[in-house]
């Protein structure tokens, strides 16, 4: 078992890791625990309703990081091609450039009660928002960059999917490449 941990952040990192790579369903409270270093009761003593408050943690813990390093991103100072680019860097660091999986989607077919599936809606919900507020700064109407935003959530989603699957990066490479486009000029980009 690994030693004890300082503090209940570092217990959360290690929570989303066990999350992410194995499921809702997949991670065991023996290995939640084994994760934590924390013994059954610690980790209970920590999150008295068990795996589910623990799902709600990780979602909050994945929402605070695509406000802090996606959705400020996009709303930072900069060119449109600067912050994409940072985005993208965010996203390949955090998939590890398309070879490890999302904890919102695998969390997101899971059953985790209700709290934390309002979590996972405003995850998600944010993340759309801040694709869609570059969509959108990019030359797309409101309506076509909303959709823009929903679909390429659901192309990264996918893509991740696909790699745990057959292995291949190459969906993962290409719905990073249809971010970037928005940095095109418009003069550059077909029309719509």
């Amino acid at each position: 078992m690994a030693t004890a941990l300082a503090s209940k952040e570092e217990i959360i990192d290690r929570l989303f890791t066990v999350f992410r790579d194995r499921g809702f369903e997949g991670a065991s409270i023996t290995d939640l625990s084994s994760a934590t270093g924390l013994g059954k009761s610690s980790l209970y003593h920590h999150f008295p309703e068990g795996k589910q408050q623990m799902a709600e943690a990780v979602i909050d813990r994945a929402t605070a990081m695509i406000d802090s390093e996606i959705l400020s991103a996009a709303r930072s100072a900069g060119t449109l091609k600067t912050r994409i680019r940072k985005i993208v860097a965010t996203m390949d660091q955090l998939y590890l450039g398309g070879r490890t999986p999302c904890v919102l989607g695998q969390l997101a077919m899971s059953d985790i009660g209700k709290v934390a599936k309002q979590g996972l809606l405003q995850a998600f919900s944010h993340w759309i928002d801040a694709i869609e507020a570059l969509a959108r700064e990019s030359g797309m109407s409101p309506v076509r960059a909303r959709h823009f935003a929903e679909d390429w959530v659901a192309r990264l989603q996918g893509a991740l999917i696909l790699q745990a699957a057959n292995g291949d990066i190459g969906p993962y490479k290409r719905a990073m490449a249809a971010l970037t486009e928005l940095a095109k000029d418009s003069s550059d980009r077909i029309s719509e």
